[in-house]
């Protein structure tokens, strides 16, 4: 008997742990077993085993009063409601619900005693109910709870953030995730506004579900323009890092600021209203059709019918519909005060100035609550590039630009630095048949960046992609251009795997021919212009003619002088009746000097001399001149100082061949034909004995001696101002130059104390 009562007790035994665990495998607690859990003021609502988990949820259900819908997350994260209906839930609710989950805290708890009919219908756990229940997989069949709890209304109360500034607002809730617990409790945080709209508010009001950089083609088919017309947009890239490329109606390049403000804009873009398809009489045919194909292949379609004014308050408004969900969609066309009148108008036409970059203007509707459809640039005229030209700097290794009034090209050329040597790229130019020199680095990326935004005012002529440029370019006089600028692409370094080495390939690049022609229209005076095979003749601005200068001063290195401080011997000002000289030994780093016939060294200030020099060195002038500019040689003809400098430039250019000769007579005894390189030179000399010969000589040798002498001499314009600019002369070459007000007081400068 003993025996058998010890059975049936260890029976039940393993009967209550086989029900524990099964408990606790489903709801994550064995609370449910005594139907009370201790909670303590600042804890969590659930285990923490489980909000760690939080982010697999899965499924959830979400009941209030009336209604209960399921729903499911799919393989791509896109929650949907899968019962009652079916269709895409909003992702901010998702959100909302499961770091409400997470992060909500017990702030207080009602005493059970209190916990009556009476107060449950007066905290809304009871009257007004939202039940939600989160739950993840655990096997291909198989689900456990994570959470559950019942929201009731809004507490009054606030709780402290945690971070000693920020107060949250709290929700009565209760939770029947540890079993028959009664218990009403005061939380931290409250998602109440998410079920404003019940529960079919939960529906994802925005009708396309993208991302912007997933989106590589756009095309809008109007079904209300007639069949003579551009019906179709299209615009298309190869991937998220590429640039946009408009193929229909016509080939040229996007707006890259307008299509990313297109698709951010679309993607904001949300219904005031959803309703069920049978509910809704649509026309019988959409008035566009707006498709995004993504880079996974799945395409986003939203059909768009002709808008119509709501009788409640005249606002426009239009529907639309979309593929993949069985609702329409009730979108805004303008906001509900129309635009008209005074007052709409005059914000208009501020809000249409061209004062803000499109990416500015993008971050600006973002911060507005609607995005009305007639915001939406979804028109050629929207999305074309407003740009003649799409050049960047740094893909450019010649110009050249000839012009029927100049009877010499300008042209500029790129040589490369080298990255290891640290030498910086040069840019040379020859304008007016003259040889190459340094041409000014702020000037050429002045004007290489200005290639790149040319002022476009208007499109003249678009040629369908079957269509011949040439047609176009003997309309608009191209066959002959004003101006001819072909622009040489840097060599496109490509590497490869060729049997299994890694070789760097060359792939060339075709140049750019771009032709300008002068318009006449009436009164209206403006270029046209066109690349050479695009399919578009643009309306340029007459701004473009100030970045094609034919002066050699133009271009010319802006530096005033340049010389190394070795080289200096004497530095002369002529600033006073009694010119002040001082001459530099470098290696000994000192000044002397005399003012007049006075002996000035100990007067000489060395650190107030030497920045001087320095300065020198750094000047750059406002502008050169042309040689015969009447206004600075008049000015000149007295100047208010003048600045010489004695320079002994030592030519080393000699150096390679004096080592070479030394290799080559070194190894007279053969009869090598092919020149030594260096590394063989390096050896000979060594395994003759000749280094230490051939070197002193580089070092005691006479080297040529270059004397040099510069005189810049200084003056003032005529103006009146209180600044006025001060003109400049080289009197060895006779260059004339500008200089600002600063730089020319900066010249006459006190160098003895």
């Amino acid at each position: 008997m003993k025996k058998a009562l010890l059975t049936i007790f260890l029976l039940i035994l393993a009967l209550l742990g086989v029900a524990a665990s099964v408990l606790l495998f489903v709801d994550g607690s064995l609370a449910r077993l005594t139907g009370w859990y201790h909670f303590q003021p600042g804890m969590s609502l659930f285990p923490p085993e489980n909000l760690n988990h939080m982010d697999e949820v899965s499924w959830m259900r979400i009941s209030d009063l009336h209604d209960t819908i399921e729903c499911k997350r799919t393989d791509d994260g896109t929650w949907w409601v899968m019962t009652p209906f079916r269709d895409r839930m909003a992702p901010e609710a998702v959100e909302a619900i499961l770091s409400f989950a997470v992060q909500a805290r017990l702030v207080d708890t009602l005493p059970l005693n209190r916990t009556t009919r009476a107060s449950m219908r007066e905290f809304g756990v009871e009257t007004s109910p939202h039940t939600i229940t989160l739950k993840k997989n655990v096997g291909k069949h198989d689900m456990t709870t994570l959470a559950r709890f019942t929201l009731g209304s809004a507490s009054p109360w606030l709780s402290d953030a945690g971070d000693g500034e920020h107060l949250l607002p709290t929700t009565y809730l209760r939770t029947d995730f540890y079993g028959r617990d009664k218990r009403i409790h005061v939380v931290s945080g409250n998602i109440l506004s998410i079920f404003r709209n019940g529960l079919q508010g939960l529906r994802d009001a925005h009708p396309l579900h993208i991302k912007s950089d997933s989106v590589l083609e756009i095309e809008v088919l109007r079904h209300d323009e007639p069949e003579s017309s551009a019906k179709k947009l299209k615009m298309t890239r190869a991937s998220a890092q590429s640039h946009w490329s408009i193929v229909s109606p016509t080939l040229t390049e996007a707006d890259e600021e307008k299509a990313e403000m297109l698709l951010a804009l679309l993607d904001r873009l949300r219904a005031v209203r959803i309703e069920e398809v049978g509910d809704v009489r649509l026309p019988p045919e959409p008035m566009l059709t707006l498709t995004l194909t993504l880079e996974n292949g799945e395409k986003e379609e939203l059909r768009v019918y002709k808008p119509f004014s709501s009788s409640s308050d005249g606002q426009q408004l239009c529907y639309a519909t979309t593929a993949d969900r069985p609702v329409v969609f009730t979108l805004p066309v303008e906001p509900r005060m129309h635009r008209s009148g005074g007052y709409a108008k005059l914000v208009n036409e501020i809000l249409s100035l061209p004062v803000l970059p499109a990416s500015v203007q993008t971050q600006v509707q973002n911060s507005i609550n609607w995005v009305y459809w007639d915001d939406l640039p979804i028109t050629l005229s929207d999305l074309r590039s407003k740009r003649f030209s799409h050049i960047a700097q740094k893909d450019i290794d010649k110009v050249l630009v000839r012009s029927v009034f100049s009877p010499y090209p300008l042209i500029l050329r790129l040589i490369p630095g080298d990255q290891e040597g640290q030498t910086k790229d040069v840019w040379m130019f020859s304008v007016a048949g003259r040889p190459f020199e340094e041409a000014d680095e702020e000037v050429v990326s002045t004007f290489l960046n200005g290639l790149g935004s040319i002022p476009v005012l208007d499109f003249l002529h678009d040629l369908k992609p079957d269509d011949s440029p040439l047609e176009s370019e003997r309309k608009f006089g191209l066959m002959q251009p004003d101006y001819l600028m072909l622009v040489q692409p840097r060599e496109c370094a490509v590497r490869a795997v060729l049997f299994g080495e890694d070789l760097p390939l060359v792939r060339d690049r075709a140049p750019r021919i771009f032709r300008m022609k002068r318009q006449r229209a009436g009164n209206d005076i403006y270029w046209a212009g066109m690349e050479q095979n695009t399919f578009c003749v643009y309306k340029l601005s007459p701004k473009l003619m100030k970045l094609f200068s034919f002066s050699p001063e133009s271009w010319r290195k802006r530096n005033l002088t340049q010389f190394p401080i070795s080289a200096l011997r004497t530095l002369s000002l002529h600033y006073m009746k009694t010119p002040l000289v001082l001459h530099y030994d470098y290696i000994g780093e000192e000044w002397t000097g005399t003012l007049g016939t006075e002996d000035v060294t100990p007067r000489i200030n060395p650190h107030r001399t030497n920045h001087f020099v320095h300065h020198l060195q750094q000047m750059r002038v406002r502008s050169w001149l042309p040689k015969t500019d009447e206004d600075a040689l008049a000015a000149l003809k007295d100047p208010v100082f003048t600045i010489q400098l004695q320079l002994e430039i030592t030519d080393y250019s000699d150096l390679e061949s004096i080592v070479m000769d030394a290799a080559q007579q070194g190894d007279a005894a053969s009869d090598r034909l092919i020149p030594p390189t260096m590394e063989e030179v390096r050896d000979m000399l060594t395994e003759k004995n000749e280094t230490d010969a051939a070197f002193r000589k580089i070092a005691t040798g006479e080297r040529k001696v270059e004397k040099r002498s510069v005189t810049i001499e200084v003056a003032p314009s005529d103006s009146s101002d209180k600044k006025p600019i001060f003109y400049g002369r080289i009197r060895e070459n006779g260059r004339l130059f500008t200089l600002s007000y600063e730089d020319a007081q900066s010249l006459d400068g006190q160098l003895l104390d």
